[in-house]
C-alpha cells in the first residue's frame, strides 16, 4: 500500500505511477512524500536539511522570497540561501535549490562532473523533469522502519514491469527514493 504524506500535492500522472507502483507493495506500507512543490517549500526543505547539517548560513531568511540577495564579504551578491546549499552538496546531501543558482563550492555530481562556478537548475519538483513531468519522492520507511533498501528493490521491479518509472534515484542523506516518471496518461 501506498499512502500519501498529508499536503503532497501529485498531479494525474503522478497518482497513476504511483498506482502501477502499489501493486509491488503488497503486505508493505510506503510513503509518498513529494511530487510538485513550490520554491517556499523546497526553501523550507533546504532549512530542514541545513540546521539538521549545522550548516545554515547566517544570511539564511526563514520564509524570505527565493530572490532575495544579500552581499556576502568575499563573496558578492548571492541568494539568501546559496551559501547554504553550496555547503549541503559540498557535505553531500543532495538537494535541489528553489530556483537556479551557482554552486559557490566544491561538489561533484554521480557522474563525476564538478559542479563549483556552474549552474544548477531548481528542483524537478518545481519546474518539472527535462521530459515535463514530475518526479515522486518516498520515504526509505517501510511499515515505519527505516529500509532504503527494500524501498529501492520495489522501484527496480515496477520499473522492469513498466509501472512509469523513467529513473530511480537513492538518496541516503535525506531518506529518500527519488524517482524521475514517464507519460503514463494518454
Amino acid at each position: 500500500m501506498i499512502t500519501k504524506k498529508e499536503g503532497a500535492v501529485f498531479d494525474g500522472n503522478q497518482i497513476e505511477v504511483l498506482a502501477r507502483i502499489e501493486q509491488f507493495t503488497t503486505g508493505l506500507e510506503l510513503t509518498a512524500t513529494r511530487g510538485h512543490s513550490t520554491p517556499q517549500e523546497q526553501l523550507a526543505t533546504l532549512e530542514k536539511y541545513a540546521r539538521a547539517n549545522k550548516v545554515l548560513h547566517q544570511e539564511f531568511m526563514p520564509g524570505a522570497p527565493v530572490d532575495v540577495k544579500t552581499n556576502v564579504p568575499g563573496v558578492g551578491l548571492v541568494y539568501h540561501w546559496q551559501r547554504t546549499i553550496s555547503r549541503l552538496l559540498h557535505i553531500g546531501v543532495v538537494v535541489n535549490g528553489p530556483a537556479r543558482f551557482i554552486c559557490l563550492e566544491d561538489y561533484t555530481r554521480p557522474t563525476g562532473e564538478q559542479m563549483k562556478g556552474k549552474i544548477i537548475e531548481a528542483s524537478a519538483h518545481i519546474t518539472g523533469e527535462s521530459n515535463g513531468l514530475y518526479p515522486i519522492d518516498f520515504s526509505q520507511k517501510v511499515n515505519g522502519t527505516p529500509n532504503i533498501t527494500l524501498v529501492e528493490s520495489i522501484m527496480i521491479k515496477a520499473k522492469a514491469a513498466g509501472a512509469g518509472i523513467r529513473f530511480i534515484k537513492v538518496e541516503v542523506k535525506n531518506g529518500c527514493v527519488h524517482i524521475g516518471t514517464e507519460k503514463v496518461l494518454g
